[in-house]
């Protein structure tokens, strides 16, 4: 029933906003060819940055047609209200602005799986006939458990993306946070609704989180490292994705150079998602060699962490075989077939020539996805790890 009177709420909130109708470009369900929906954690250790953030989405609008394409914002306005906004432009001034239709109460915080999927259901129904991109703001650690003292104690649970605050505290007086687990994001979206989703988070660019989500889009986006504080560059990034050309490769490579003018490290992947599932065949022939494994040492690691290593996911598995099979022809052309498995998947790559210890890193190792060295253990994150989908399928 909420989402046949969700129309309705829609003018009610454009008439309680105050914005002259007979201005404003309307609401209309027809005509609007792709739109970006933007679902921002930031009620966070973030919240700081989100502020810049969005006023490059607001900047970006202005560059956009928004008679024919649309940006929808998800984000945090208050302890006690969650709000989504769309883009409008005021046709007598040419002002452009974001403009509330919809809020929530903080009943459930922006992490949790029911809160994803209704503001995804409520934005989607916007616009039924529309092509759909997503970007996730936030804290990203990959497929990694993120485990507090109180998470543990309480209820054990397991996550990877969002980091926002609940206004509690942990047992040892630090803010409590909530995180989502990679396999319930994923399930809280539709399948092949989305032609591109795009990670503006630290680490997402994970095999183990690229095939969670390899029935939700055509094109997968991430950074395989962290990301400085100002993250993506919106007034450039959104244009280039909402024009007829839908630009991500360019979209992508913006990205990239807004760091490298700066000298600032970064780096990016965009993956077709319909060659991922060649890359699990070739890693699961590798898999099965054997358990011999290269040495942690050997191996380029993504992450700043020794204790979450995400480490290349070419070179992982190109090791992995050398560890397994004395036949050098044998070898060679697994490491082949794996190799163009990957050249197929990874459709662009960029990375600094140093890496975020502002270190010289050896790029040419680099495939732009990274993966979990995983051991075999009995620990929850173990646990954890082998009821992800990647895990199943080529273990």
């Amino acid at each position: 029933m909420k989402y046949l009177i969700f129309p309705l709420l829609l003018m009610l909130a454009m008439v309680s906003c105050g914005h002259d109708d007979s201005s404003d470009i309307p609401v209309d369900s027809e005509g609007i060819d792709r739109t970006v929906i933007i679902y921002a954690v930031n009620r966070s250790s973030l919240a700081s940055d989100f502020a810049p953030d969005r006023q490059e989405m607001s900047e970006a609008l202005s560059k956009i047609d928004l008679s024919r394409f649309q940006v929808l914002l998800y984000c945090t306005d208050s302890s006690t209200v969650c709000s989504l906004y769309r883009g409008v432009k005021n046709r007598k001034t040419g002002e452009c602005a974001f403009e509330k239709i919809k809020e929530y109460e903080r009943d459930c915080t922006s992490t949790s799986p029911a809160r994803v999927k209704t503001v995804i259901t409520d934005a989607l129904s916007l616009y039924p006939d529309s092509a759909y991109d997503l970007i996730f703001w936030g804290h990203g650690m990959s497929w990694y458990p993120f485990f507090s003292s109180f998470d543990v104690v309480d209820n054990g649970k397991l996550y990877s993306y969002g980091g926002e605050f609940t206004g509690g505290k942990n047992p040892n007086g630090t803010s409590e946070t909530s995180w989502i687990e990679i396999n319930d994001l994923a399930a809280a979206l539709p399948d092949n609704r989305f032609d591109t989703i795009w990670f503006d988070c630290c680490y997402m660019a994970g095999i183990e989180v690229l095939y969670e989500f390899r029935d939700k889009c055509d094109i997968f986006v991430a950074y395989p490292t962290e990301v400085y504080a100002n993250g993506m560059p919106y007034d450039i990034v959104l244009p280039s994705l909402l024009s007829d050309r839908h630009d991500v490769l360019g979209a992508a490579q913006s990205f990239y150079d807004s760091y490298s003018v700066t000298g600032d490290p970064a780096t990016i992947s965009v993956s077709d998602m319909s060659k991922i599932e060649s890359v699990a065949d070739a890693a699961s022939k590798i898999l099965i060699l054997g358990d011999g494994r290269p040495s942690a040492r050997s191996l380029l690691n993504y992450s700043r962490s020794t204790d979450a290593p995400f480490y290349d996911l070419r070179q992982f598995l190109s090791e992995t075989v050398d560890s397994n099979l004395a036949d050098e022809s044998q070898a060679n052309a697994l490491k082949k077939d794996f190799a163009d498995a990957m050249d197929a998947m990874v459709i662009f790559h960029a990375e600094s020539s140093k890496n975020f210890n502002h270190r010289e890193w050896d790029t040419s190792k680099i495939s732009g996805v990274s993966t979990h060295f995983f051991k075999f253990g009995n620990t929850q994150r173990d646990d954890f790890y082998r009821s992800l989908a990647w895990f199943k399928r080529v273990y």
